[in-house]
């Protein structure tokens, strides 16, 4: 099994993984053989990445993580609660036992399969376009902070608290203006100023709901401070800063630099790793930076591949010094399928002239 583009599919193509819509609901069956008509609607209704079946990758085992099923069912219901948020007027409003229950329910269900997960986390890839940003970004955030919180040492008691800030960090966006947290072109400062009021909006909306923890509150208010004081709104330095605020720093821009965005093409998951890097021991600590290397998968198997040498494949095994580097099998050069005979194997941590260039799922 390997995840491709819709676009390098062919008729005939099997799948590997039933496809559901934003709702949850299946489109399309595990073993359902793609035709061309059947991927023009799949591309209308955003999804652009499928599992797949064929010989190639026959027997490989997924990279484990959070199940795309779990993914899948916790989109739905954080699009349905945070609808029902903002309808029911988010600046003055309070969460629904029902809605609380639901993010409660979440985390609980992500919690379980990390822990009983003891390997690094698959890099939170997406197959459909989800038709809001924040729905991904919030849940992408609790899973990455919930795991990076695991390999610092956080207490167990206290990563359920951590993982309803994660998925709440960014709750204060909803009283922003859809066309300006899309808007495509660069912003002007006066709607600059606008964005940077979410974690200022957060804070207030959280800090009255006096069945979430407190820690919410401060996640969203200060998980973008830099430990070198250059952070907003208050500029505080790292002893002043909760310190699953720090977690969620990383784990905020990570996700955001490697997610596709209104503006801009998503980085790929090494790149996003040097903006990490460049900001340790100044925006991030630099533990922290250090840990969430070891907890992410940057390329998990099974994924797609373009080498700067023209060469098309997928990842067939990691490399855990150097999870930038992983195992590629080469399958096609210059768009070419390659014969049976042709396709091999390239070890990126031999061959140091290799660099991934492109990721089907990271566009």
């Amino acid at each position: 099994m390997r995840l491709v583009a819709l676009r390098r599919c062919k008729e005939g193509t099997e799948l590997a993984k039933s496809i559901y819509d934003s709702n949850g609901i299946v489109l399309l069956a595990e073993g359902y053989k793609l035709t061309d008509q059947v991927m023009s609607r799949l591309l209308h209704h955003g999804i652009f990445a499928v599992y797949v079946k064929d010989k190639y990758s026959d027997g490989l085992i997924e990279d484990t993580g959070i199940s795309h099923e779990l993914r899948q069912k916790s989109l739905v219901e954080i699009k349905a609660s945070f609808t029902s948020l903002k309808s029911n007027n988010i600046l003055t409003g309070r969460i629904s036992p029902i809605i609380l229950n639901s993010f409660q329910n979440i985390c609980d269900d992500v919690l379980s399969e990390l822990i009983s997960n003891k390997k690094a986390l698959s890099l939170m890839t997406n197959v459909q376009v989800f038709d809001n940003y924040l729905y991904n970004h919030s849940f992408n955030v609790m899973v990455y902070s919930l795991q990076l919180a695991i390999n610092s040492g956080v207490r167990p008691k206290d990563l359920h608290e951590l993982g309803i800030a994660g998925l709440l960090h960014d709750v204060g966006k909803m009283v922003i203006p859809l066309e300006i947290l899309n808007k495509p072109e660069k912003l002007t400062e006066k709607e600059f100023q606008l964005i940077k009021t979410h974690t200022s909006e957060g804070y207030e909306y959280l800090k009255k709901q006096h069945k979430l923890p407190l820690l919410a509150a401060h996640c969203a208010f200060q998980h973008h401070e830099k430990i070198d004081g250059t952070g907003y709104p208050r500029g505080l330095e790292g002893k002043d800063i909760h310190f699953p605020a720090k977690i969620m720093a990383v784990a905020d821009v990570f996700d955001a630099v490697t997610s596709i965005r209104s503006y801009r093409t998503a980085m790929l998951p090494h790149k996003g790793f040097e903006i990490l890097y460049a900001g340790s021991g100044t925006h991030f600590e630099t533990e922290l930076v250090q840990n969430f290397k070891k907890s992410v998968i940057m390329y998990p198997v099974g994924i797609t591949v373009t080498l700067n040498t023209g060469e098309t494949g997928f990842v067939v095994k990691n490399n855990d010094s150097f999870p930038e580097r992983p195992i590629i099998r080469v399958i096609e050069k210059d768009g070419i399928a390659l014969q049976d005979s042709e396709v091999h194997d390239i070890d990126m941590l031999t061959n140091l002239t290799a660099d991934i260039v492109h990721s089907d799922v990271i566009m």
